[in-house]
């Protein structure tokens, strides 16, 4: 992994001599020239890093490579992408006082942010996401005027990339950060200054032979752990957990001994049951149990009143107890399970309970139920992202659910999508002229019929798929004139659609375009002008495809070309050109073209 040097910025003086300025620091830049616009610089990776400084240098390239032994290879790479060879301690330690430098220039904010990325294992993608609601969990994000804290921690998030701080590894079509690394001299950085003021501890660094008070601890992949300092480390306030050798017994008395938890995240471990004393645990504001074995959730959990984040997704849980609505603070709800009904007793006891507690949603991930009627979900005036797993309960029982989504004007993504290979239909939705934060829609499952009213969808989607029966219309005429649409997925089940025609003009800002499942469709045509900026185009079981226009393929900013199950005739003129692939396609990463295609 590359240690990024940051950013350049390049100027004139005023005797209109041109001037670089080079630091981890973007606002330097700014400051050295307010109208520039400052160069992230990169380096290659590999072989390509050496055939560059080869190409340069020696005028060969890549054909010296296999002529030079692999440490000459490594040295020279280290000299090039000035990344240094850190077999000398001493190198090591001046390399890591250089980068205390960058953050001790940090404000107080963002330095327990950065510290946090240090509990994360070496060389992990960090889903920002997660990292975001650990934070606003953990208490480093503070209050900015009305805004909300996950928008304050994203800008804090920003500044990190800025500074250099942290990598971006993914980024989304309205250009979040989706995914970020650490490199690994920043990371060592970050476990050095968490290590040196107790801010968090590994268990692999841990003296198991002496008490140790532990604020923060993680575990990574290792030998089998015990849960000594889960017990007795009473002032322990957050426990990630990255190790599937976690043992199962280590929760049964953590309840008791742990009081003050605030974050317990056991992603991925390979735990049935989790106890019922979880309840018990009333300072815990994050718990995140995805991809576990448990199949039960108690009813205690309505007890954890300052539940910030609760999420259970890829677990066999299928019931929810009701108490899930007493959580008035909950911010981020991820689940697939279908929630209860609320017994009598508890009635009588809490009052009746619904979704229409939870004013403070702002995620909710949950397979539709009796909670969808009525006007509990239009209450949710917070939700930005709302996913929902149609049922056939909820095909009969939707009263007032369009109505509901029709007030949710700050959602920026909504998905409804059934499960299974039979469709159910989906419920009538209204217009989404009001919802001008909402970039993306995902509607899988029966359709009554094609949305083909420009009206219909909001008026700045960037990403948008569709999947729906009896398609007999071009729907290329309607989307094409979405004007911010990036990212298009359609499968049209049981269609009887032959040809479709991107007409010149079309598609601006199209820059994915995926095709799956066209039973019937025979041609795929885009006209001169429509689809300008189009980077990934991918198409699959089109069994009938027997034309797909060169025009298409010849886009100049086309990276990625997937074709599977097409027509052996497509097939057979795809091969044919293949030979001579620079000439007709500009794509730089083919795949497909045979039946035998990985």
């Amino acid at each position: 992994m590359k240690l990024g040097i940051g950013w350049a910025c390049i100027f004139l003086t005023r005797e209109w001599q041109a001037g670089c300025i080079t630091s981890r620091n973007k606002e330097i830049g700014f400051y050295a020239d307010p109208q520039a616009i400052p160069h992230e610089l990169s380096f290659l990776t590999g072989r390509r890093e050496l055939g560059a400084l080869l190409k340069k240098i020696f005028w060969l390239g890549v054909q010296m490579l296999p002529s030079i032994k692999k440490r000459k290879d490594t040295a020279l790479l280290a000299k090039s992408t000035g990344q240094p060879d850190l077999a000398p301690k001493s190198r090591s330690r001046l390399m890591l006082g250089v980068l205390a430098l960058s953050y001790n220039d940090m404000p107080y904010y963002l330095k327990s942010c950065f510290l946090y990325c240090g509990l994360f294992p070496e060389d992990s993608e960090i889903w920002t996401d997660k990292l975001i609601r650990l934070w606003v969990a953990e208490g480093f994000i503070q209050r900015r005027g009305v805004e909300i804290a996950e928008d304050v921690a994203e800008d804090h998030l920003q500044e990190l990339v800025h500074r250099s701080m942290i990598q971006v590894a993914a980024r989304s079509f309205d250009g979040r950060v989706m995914s970020c690394r650490m490199h690994d001299l920043l990371r060592d950085l970050a476990i050095s200054e968490a290590k040196d003021t107790k801010f968090f501890e590994g268990y692999e660094s841990i003296d198991s032979t002496s008490p140790v008070s532990v604020r923060r601890l993680t575990i990574h992949q290792g030998k089998k752990t015990n849960s000594k300092h889960l017990h007795t480390s009473r002032s322990l306030r957050s426990f990630i957990c990255f190790s599937v050798c976690f043992q199962k017994n280590s929760l049964r008395s953590l309840h008791r001994r742990v009081k003050l938890l605030t974050v317990l995240d056991l992603e991925g471990m390979t735990i049935n049951t989790i106890p019922e004393g979880i309840g018990e645990l009333i300072h815990l504001k994050y718990l995140c149990l995805r991809r576990t074995r448990i199949k039960r959730l108690p009813s205690s959990i309505g007890r954890l009143t300052n539940l910030q984040t609760l999420d259970f997704r890829s677990t066999l849980i299928e019931i929810i107890p009701s108490t899930i609505w007493k959580l008035h603070h909950l911010r981020h709800l991820y689940c697939r399970g279908v929630v209860s009904s609320q017994s009598v007793i508890d009635k009588f006891r809490n009052g009746p309970l619904s979704v229409g507690h939870l004013t403070n949603l702002q995620s909710l991930c949950l397979r539709a139920g009796s909670w969808c009627c009525g006007e509990g979900l239009g209450k949710l005036i917070e939700l930005r992202e709302l996913t929902i797993v149609w049922t056939e309960i909820a095909q009969t029982k939707n009263q007032g659910f369009s109505e509901s989504v029709k007030k949710l004007t700050a959602l920026q993504s909504l998905r409804l999508y059934t499960l299974g290979e039979e469709m159910l239909t989906m419920p009538h939705l209204m217009p989404f002229s009001d919802h001008t934060y909402l970039y993306h829609l995902s509607l899988n499952g029966r359709l009554e019929r094609f949305p083909d009213e420009i009206e219909f969808y909001p008026p700045n989607l960037i990403s948008l798929e569709l999947r729906y029966r009896n398609a007999e219309q071009n729907p290329m005429v309607t989307l094409e004139k979405l004007p911010n649409l990036r990212f298009l997925r359609l499968s049209l089940c049981s269609s009887m659609l032959k040809k479709m025609v991107c007409t010149s003009g079309g598609f601006q800002q199209l820059e994915t375009l995926r095709l799956w499942g066209l039973k019937e469709l025979e041609e795929l045509i885009a006209e001169e002008g429509a689809m300008p900026d189009l980077k990934d185009l991918v198409i699959d079981a089109c069994p009938k495809m027997k034309r797909l226009s060169h025009g298409l393929l010849q886009r100049k900013n086309l990276q990625h070309l997937k074709l599977y199950d097409l027509s052996p005739e497509l097939m057979d003129e795809l091969s044919r050109i293949e030979g001579d692939l620079e000439k007709i396609c500009l794509a730089t990463s083919i795949h497909g073209w045979r039946r035998t295609a990985s």
